[in-house]
């Protein structure tokens, strides 16, 4: 869990189009399809919502996740997919993010 992989994730205003993105793998795989759910990644810093993790370049770890600048992991923006629908593992999520991760799905969906 809390890889990065590569996911074709659907454009926000048009699911009929979509394009490789970086997504972080926030569940283990769970049924009998196998499926897991991750989360959308963006280079797009400028809106940065509460419920999102920003991942900045300048981090000591930041070469682990596999990305190429900084980047905010958009909790709210999530799909359910089968491990063949993810392309490569390019990087994991450093283990001083996952519990800012945790307690950001826990608001979104409202668990406390």
């Amino acid at each position: 869990m809390y890889q990065i992989v590569k996911v074709t994730f659907p454009f926000a205003d048009n699911f009929e189009k979509a394009k490789p993105r970086p997504s972080l793998v926030i569940s283990p795989s769970f049924g009998k399809h196998n499926q897991l759910i991750v989360a959308y990644i963006t280079t797009n810093i400028n809106e940065h919502l509460e419920t999102d993790v920003l991942i900045e370049s300048s981090i000591a770890l930041f070469p682990q996740t596999g990305l190429q600048s900084s980047s905010l992991i958009k909790l709210h923006r999530v799909i359910t997919i089968t491990p063949s629908q993810i392309g490569q593992t390019i990087g994991v999520l450093p283990n001083n993010f996952v519990t800012e991760v945790k307690n950001k799905v826990t608001k979104i969906f409202q668990l406390k």
